[in-house]
């Protein structure tokens, strides 16, 4: 038996040691195998593709875990080439100086590389052409990529490439016309996400945060640790000029959409789309005139994987966007570049350089500052804004080895050749007198006077062969045998819109039950500068409005009107006797029941010399007894009366039934509401809006009744002819906003009135849907420095004697009652509120983005001084 078992063991031992050697060489063909496959697969890689970086099997991973690991996780995106084959991706592209969306479809390796370089791959796109189609098929570097949309496949669930291009080709016509249709007012949005950028890069470290902040003597250290990525220093050197994920200075469209939109909009929808498209379109403007962002394009990380044929499986990025540019750097470069602009050869035309649009923007700045606006620059803590904001004015200045006063601004728009400066002579003495206007300009504006008295002469010659019977006199109506009343402010100069009204049987049109009236709306006609066909002078006009974008009459030393006031006296209703003024009318037919507009029209007129009102002069026509009129008002009063009559039901009417009737109502509610408050702390009673004297007496509600009229007769004709309009920013369908009112203030409602005149009377060629843009464009960026402007005077340490006064009482009241929370109201700009019963203004510490217009509010004063004008307040409960 054991010599049984003991053969049975050296059999077992036997099979376990041939098992052992079957296994042995099993491994051993496994691992030659696999080591044959790599090598042809290496050597074939070496000669179809292009080697990436050195790889190692840990490799793919290192270049991320560092970027993770100092905070800069959150902007990287990876692409895999399969993905983008089924769903491509959206993206910015910069292409020329402007933007257009592509769609990314794939991952293509670079056609030649050296060995031992980190070369990126290439991206497949299908790009949008010129008339927002995806037509073009090409390949682009990684750096011509902005903005990736990332996050587009998890928030928009398409399910065909073909559906993804048919709607976004959609909505990328859609946020165009809304572009076109309702200009956003981009100046407040894009200057508040400036300065929360600039903030957020001095933002503190947080406490018990998983990283350190990487810093410039860390990134050589680094590098030197992984050689096979040389691209690495690079890399990290601009992460840090950007920032990490919490203090980062990018910006992109998905953060300026949340600025540009206060409105909620649910993510996923058609919605987000074409405010995404209207956000990179902003920002790509901003950045050429604004000055605020420069662009950074995507960044390439790494590559994971080579496969063949010259595709790359995927790779990893960062995403680009727009950088915040330092303020003072910023301000800085571009005044010295202003100065060096001076010093330039001239335009052969006229006497100014050609300026780019930071140039322009300076200009004003120091035609504000030679009119008497200056920024004082206070010691606080908080000043850093302001102090960039007049940094460039300064620096211009420097460079120019000019004071920084009004009189070294002077002499630097004279140096400029936008001001001109002539020897007058007075009681024999020879004095130096500056026009705030080229030499061009004021020689192009009398000419236009002398013009203008000349078609006096050959209108009255045409109305004597008329014999006073209503006829045309080249191509317009003559309305002047009927009266019209002027009503403006006590302080208006230049007049430029009148109120009358006409019998309905007159004009041959059909009369019904409803009215016998029709309401006339007349603006002063300003073709002569806006209309192609005329003289060339007049030309020079249009580019000087165009520059200055609107008057402005809230300066120390006088107003900075539109246009040299030689010309605005010229195109200006006259109101004296026997005069002929050239306008054009809207005549609008309203049910004298219900205030339904039942007809309108435009049309090209001459009129005769309005009775000038006042705003307290009409409202007392209106309110007084019909027995105690004088006699010589008693036309006018009938003229106010119907036409006030029929406003007022025609206005009530649209109140009731259009949200934005409803919206503009309740603001300028909240508008009178501020002044009456304002007025409380002893401001100075006007009536005519500045300085905190709003009022919506009958007189003013008669003005504003009649302008919107206006505007809304032109944007429903105009919508029946299917024609666009130049709309000034704000003034969309949606807001209610003014159309051609102005044109003596504004230099869009004069684009406005021609393309009115163009389309509806047949005078002149109309403007294109570009050619309207480009006007709307100009005009928002006049408006737009305006409001930067008024913005750094809000922000700045000056505090006038009004506001001082108002301290002086919140301070009073506190040392006799020992509260200090008081009840306030926002004025709807920004997070200013105005204290009830004193008229102090301030800004609330700690609120984010705009308060509520009108909205009641309790604050908490923590610090006050009146002779300082300090007041710092926050919301409490």
């Amino acid at each position: 038996g054991s010599g049984s078992l003991k053969g049975c063991n050296d059999i077992m031992t036997l099979s376990l040691l041939i098992l052992l050697c079957l296994l042995a060489s099993l491994s051993a063909a496994f691992q030659y195998q696999i080591q044959s496959q790599r090598s042809r697969r290496l050597e074939r890689t070496r000669h179809t593709t292009t080697p990436l970086f050195a790889f190692n099997e840990y490799g793919t991973e290192s270049i991320r875990n560092i970027l993770k690991q100092y905070g800069f996780a959150g902007r990287l995106v990876t692409l895999n080439h399969d993905d983008l084959s089924d769903r491509p991706l959206p993206a910015e592209l910069y292409d020329k100086g402007t933007w257009k969306l592509c769609l990314i479809k794939g991952l293509k390796l670079p056609s030649s590389s050296k060995a031992d370089v980190v070369k990126p791959p290439l991206l497949q796109v299908l790009a949008m052409d010129d008339n927002g189609l995806f037509v073009e098929n090409k390949v682009v570097d990684i750096g011509q990529c902005t903005f990736i949309w990332s996050d587009f496949n998890k928030s928009f669930h398409i399910s065909t490439a073909d559906e993804l291009v048919k709607t976004l080709q959609s909505k990328y016509s859609e946020a165009f016309q809304s572009l076109q249709s309702n200009i956003l007012t981009t100046e407040d949005a894009m200057q508040n996400l400036y300065n929360g950028r600039i903030a957020n890069r001095s933002r503190p470290p947080a406490k018990n945060h998983r990283y350190a902040p990487l810093t410039k003597k860390q990134i050589p250290k680094i590098a030197a640790k992984f050689p096979q990525f040389n691209h690495l220093e690079e890399l990290l050197r601009n992460l840090v000029k950007v920032g990490e994920d919490r203090s980062s200075r990018m910006v992109d469209s998905v953060l300026a959409m949340d600025y540009l939109y206060t409105d909620f909009c649910r993510e996923g929808d058609d919605e987000t789309l074409i405010r995404r498209v209207i956000a990179a379109t902003v920002l790509t403007e901003d950045a050429t005139s604004g000055g605020r962002f420069k662009r950074r394009s995507c960044q390439f990380v790494e590559c994971s994987s080579i496969i063949e044929d010259g595709i790359c499986k995927s790779t990893t990025l960062v995403n680009g966007g727009w950088i915040a540019l330092d303020p003072s750097v910023r301000a800085g470069t571009e005044g010295r570049k202003f100065a060096a602009a001076t010093k330039q050869p001239k335009d052969a035309n006229t006497s100014s350089p050609v300026l780019t649009a930071a140039d322009e923007r300076i200009a004003h700045r120091l035609e504000c500052l030679a009119m008497g606006d200056v920024w004082k620059n206070d010691k606080s803590e908080n000043d850093d804004e302001e102090k960039s904001l007049e940094l460039d004015v300064r620096e211009a200045l420097s460079s120019m080895a000019l004071p920084l006063t009004a009189d070294g601004a002077t002499r630097a728009l004279v140096q400029l050749g936008r001001w001109s400066q002539n020897d007058v002579e007075n009681k024999n003495k020879k004095a130096k007198v500056i026009e705030p206007w080229s030499a061009e300009v004021i020689y192009a504006a009398q000419k236009l006077v002398s013009f203008r008295e000349r078609r006096q002469i050959e209108i009255a010659s045409a109305k004597k062969k008329s014999k006073g019977k209503p006829s045309l006199i080249d191509g317009r109506v003559d309305l002047s045998s009927l009266p019209c009343v002027c009503v403006d402010a006590k302080r208006a100069t230049f007049r430029d819109d009148s109120i009358g009204i006409r019998l309905r049987s007159s004009t041959g049109r059909k009369v019904t039950p409803a009215s016998k009236w029709e309401i006339l709306i007349h603006i002063a006609d300003v073709s002569n500068i806006y209309y192609d066909g005329n003289e060339a002078q007049f030309k020079l006009l249009r580019e000087a409005a165009e520059r200055r974008g609107q008057s402005r009459y809230d300066l120390p030393f006088g107003p900075l009107h539109l246009l040299p006031p030689k010309a605005l006296s010229a195109l200006a209703l006259s109101t004296d006797d026997n005069s002929a003024n050239e306008c054009v009318t809207v005549w609008a037919y309203i049910d004298g029941r219900d205030g339904r507009l039942i007809e309108a029209g435009l049309e090209r007129t001459i009129i005769g010399s309005p009775k000038a009102l006042s705003f307290d002069d009409a409202t007392n026509l209106l309110e007084i007894d019909s027995q105690n009129v004088p006699k010589s008002l008693t036309n006018t009063r009938a003229i106010i009366t119907v036409a006030e009559r029929n406003l007022s039901l025609w206005s009530q009417r649209r109140t009731e039934r259009s949200e934005t009737a409803q919206k503009r109502e309740k603001r300028l509610a909240t508008k009178e509401f501020i002044s009456q408050e304002l007025r409380a702390a002893g401001n100075v009673a006007r009536d005519d809006g500045v300085g905190g004297s709003f009022q919506r007496s009958k007189g003013h509600r008669l003005v504003d009744s009649s302008l919107d009229l206006y505007a809304v007769a032109i944007t429903s004709l105009m919508k029946q002819k299917k024609k666009p309009v130049p709309r000034a920013a704000g003034s969309g369908v949606d807001r209610g906003g003014r159309l051609g009112t102005a044109p003596l203030r504004r230099y869009i409602d004069g684009m406005c009135q021609k393309q009115a005149i163009a389309v509806l009377c047949g005078y002149g060629k109309p403007l294109s849907l570009d050619e309207c843009k480009e006007a709307s464009k100009l005009a928002s960026r006049a408006s737009d420095t305006v409001a930067n402007l008024r913005s750094t005077k809000k922000r700045d340490g000056s505090t006038n004697n009004k506001q001082r006064g108002a301290l002086h009482k919140v301070a009073r009241h506190i040392s006799s009652t020992g509260a200090r929370k008081l009840k306030a109201v926002s004025s709807g700009h920004n997070n200013e509120v105005v204290i009830l019963g004193t008229g102090a203004v301030a800004r609330c510490r700690g609120v984010k983005g705009t308060l509520k217009g009108g909205e009641k509010l309790l604050i908490e004063v923590i610090t006050i001084d009146p002779e300082k004008g300090l007041l710092d307040v926050r919301l409490t409960s």
